[in-house]
C-alpha cells in the first residue's frame, strides 16, 4: 500500500509538471531554482520512500540503461569543469588551450592575476549552470520512475500533461484572437498571427503540445479496451462503449483534436512533421509485436498483413484529420507559412543552415571533448561567418550542438545509451503481453515511445533539449514510461476472456 507520503510526493510532481510551461517554458533567470530544486527534493523524498522498508524493486532493462547513460555524461561534462594544468589542456583541447591563454595574456597587461589551471569549458558559469540543469532533468527522471508505478497514477500523469497542454493552447488562442499575443502582460513583439501559448516561440509550445498528443490516444484507448473484450463483436462492443465508457474515450478524441488543432495553429512544421512521422514509425512497431506461438504458427501471414493494413489506414487516418482540421481552421491561419514564399521565411531557413555550419566548426576546433556544454552562444563567433547581424544562442540542431559542446566523446556518451534504451523501451513494447507487463502498463509505453520519436525527430531543426520546460516534460515521460514494478502486475492474455477493469 502506498503511504500518504508517498501520494503527496506524486501529487508535487504532477504540480511540478504543470508548472513547467508557465510561463516562457521556464526559460527565465527566475525560473531556474524553481526548475532544478524541486525535483532533487523529489528525487531524495521518493528514494527514501521506496527502499526504507521494501526489497529492491524489479526496474526494466531501458531504465538502466538510461540511468546509467546519465551518469555517465554527468561525469563527461563534470570533467569539463576540472581545472588542468596548461600542458594537459593543450593535448586534450588545444583550441581551450588557446583561448585561455590568450586571456591570461590580457588579464597580465591589465595587472590581472591569472591562474595556471584552466577547465576545458570556454564559458565554466555557462557550463555549471547546464550541470545542474541536467541533473535536475536526471531527478525527474528518477522521481517520475519511482513515483508513477500504478496504472492509476500512469492515467492521473496522462490526465495532467493534457490539461496542461489545452490550458497553453486556449490562453495562446485567446490572446491571438485579442490581437494581444501577451505572456501575463509581457507583450510579445517577436512573433505575430502564430499562437504561442505562453512560450516565446510558437515551435517551441508546438512541441510541448506535440508531447502530449500520444497520450490523449491513451486516454481514448483505455475506454475502447474497458468497453468489452477483444473476442467480442465489433458493434456489440460500439455499444458498450456508449454504455460505459463514453465521457472517458469523448475526452481522450476531442484533446487529441484539440492538441493538433493547436500544433497547426502554432504554424510549427518541424513539430507537426515530427508527430506524423513519429506516429507511423511507432505503429509500424506495435504491428510487428509478437504473438503466442500457437497464434504464430496458425496465422502468421494474415495477421502480418491485417497489422500491416491497419498501420497504414492509421496514417491515413491521422493524415486526413490534420487535413479536415486545416480546412475547418483556415489556411492561413495553420499552414501558409509551411509556403517558404517570403523573405522571412527564406531567412530563417538560410539562418538554420548557418547554425548547422557554426555547430561543424565549433566541432572542428573541439573535436574531441568540446568547448563545453552551454556555451555555443560563446564559441559560435570564432567560426561564424555569415548572417553576422545576429548571434546564435543555439545550432537548431540538438544533435549537433552537443557534438559542438561536448565533442566526440560527450556525443558518444550521449546518444550511445539514449539510443540503446530506447531501443529497449521499443522491444518490450513489441513483446507479448504475458513478457511485458499489464496491457495498460504497455499502452503507457507506446504513448511514450511516439512522444520520445517526436522529441528526437524534432531535434534534428529545433532545440528543444534546451528549452527547460520541454526537456523536464520528456524527462518526466521518459521515466514513467520505464518505471519500477514494485508488486506482480497482472498478466493478461493477447485476447482475454473477461472484461478488465478501467481502474
Amino acid at each position: 500500500m502506498a503511504t500518504s507520503a508517498e501520494r503527496f510526493s506524486f501529487v508535487l510532481l504532477l504540480a511540478y509538471i504543470a508548472w513547467l510551461p508557465m510561463p516562457f517554458g521556464s526559460n527565465v533567470d527566475a525560473a531556474f531554482l524553481p526548475l532544478i530544486l524541486p525535483p532533487m527534493l523529489l528525487c531524495a523524498i521518493a528514494a527514501w520512500l521506496r527502499f526504507r522498508n521494501e526489497p529492491l524493486p524489479y526496474v526494466t532493462l531501458a531504465y538502466r540503461i538510461w540511468t546509467a547513460g546519465a551518469v555517465a555524461f554527468l561525469v563527461v561534462i563534470a570533467f569539463q569543469l576540472v581545472p588542468m594544468p596548461r600542458f594537459m589542456l593543450a593535448a586534450l583541447s588545444p583550441k581551450s588551450s588557446e583561448i585561455w591563454t590568450s586571456a591570461d595574456h590580457l588579464a597580465s597587461l591589465a595587472g590581472l592575476s591569472t591562474s595556471t589551471l584552466h577547465p576545458i569549458s570556454i564559458d565554466p558559469d555557462a557550463t555549471w549552470r547546464e550541470v545542474l540543469r541536467f541533473i535536475a532533468l536526471f531527478a525527474v527522471m528518477q522521481a517520475a520512475a519511482m513515483l508513477i508505478t500504478t496504472n492509476a497514477r500512469r492515467v492521473a500523469f496522462a490526465g495532467v500533461l493534457i490539461a496542461t497542454a489545452l490550458f497553453e493552447i486556449l490562453y495562446g488562442v485567446r490572446e491571438a484572437a485579442l490581437r494581444r499575443y501577451a505572456i501575463w502582460g509581457w507583450v510579445n513583439k517577436l512573433v505575430f498571427n502564430r499562437v504561442t501559448g505562453t512560450y516565446v516561440n510558437p515551435n517551441h509550445f508546438a512541441h510541448f503540445v506535440a508531447l502530449t498528443v500520444p497520450f490523449t490516444l491513451f486516454i481514448a484507448a483505455l475506454a475502447w479496451r474497458n468497453a468489452g473484450t477483444m473476442t467480442m463483436p465489433f458493434r456489440r462492443r460500439i455499444v458498450l462503449l456508449f454504455e460505459k465508457s463514453l465521457a472517458v474515450f469523448s475526452i481522450g478524441v476531442l484533446t487529441f483534436f484539440g492538441c493538433v488543432a493547436g500544433i497547426l495553429l502554432a504554424q510549427s512544421r518541424g513539430a507537426l512533421a515530427a508527430t506524423v512521422g513519429a506516429f507511423g514509425v511507432t505503429a509500424l512497431l506495435v504491428a510487428r509485436r509478437e504473438r503466442h506461438p500457437e497464434v504464430i504458427a496458425l496465422r502468421r501471414r494474415r495477421h502480418r498483413a491485417r497489422n500491416t493494413a491497419a498501420t497504414l489506414l492509421s496514417i491515413v487516418v491521422l493524415v486526413c484529420i490534420v487535413v479536415s482540421l486545416v480546412a475547418f481552421l483556415g489556411y492561413e491561419r495553420t499552414v501558409a507559412r509551411f509556403e517558404p514564399m517570403t523573405e522571412a521565411e527564406r531567412s530563417t531557413l538560410v539562418g538554420r543552415a548557418v547554425g548547422f555550419r557554426c555547430a561543424v566548426g565549433i566541432w572542428e576546433s573541439f573535436p574531441i571533448f568540446g568547448s563545453g556544454l552551454g556555451t555555443f552562444e560563446d564559441a559560435v563567433s570564432l567560426v561564424q561567418t555569415d548572417d553576422l547581424a545576429r548571434v546564435y544562442q543555439h545550432a537548431h540542431d540538438d544533435y549537433l550542438e552537443i557534438l559542438a559542446t561536448c565533442g566526440v566523446v560527450g556525443f558518444g556518451v550521449a546518444m550511445t545509451p539514449f539510443l540503446f534504451g530506447t531501443f529497449a523501451l521499443a522491444r518490450n513494447v513489441m513483446r507479448r503481453p504475458r513478457q511485458s507487463g499489464s496491457w495498460r502498463r504497455r499502452a503507457f509505453e507506446i504513448a511514450g515511445l511516439w512522444s520520445l520519436f517526436i522529441a528526437m525527430t524534432h531535434a534534428l531543426f529545433d532545440f528543444n533539449s534546451f528549452i527547460p520546460a520541454n526537456a523536464a516534460t520528456l524527462a518526466a515521460i521518459a521515466g514513467a514510461s520505464v518505471s519500477y514494478r514494485v508488486r506482480a502486475e497482472s498478466r493478461e492474455e493477447s485476447e482475454p476472456s473477461v472484461v478488465p477493469s478501467f481502474a
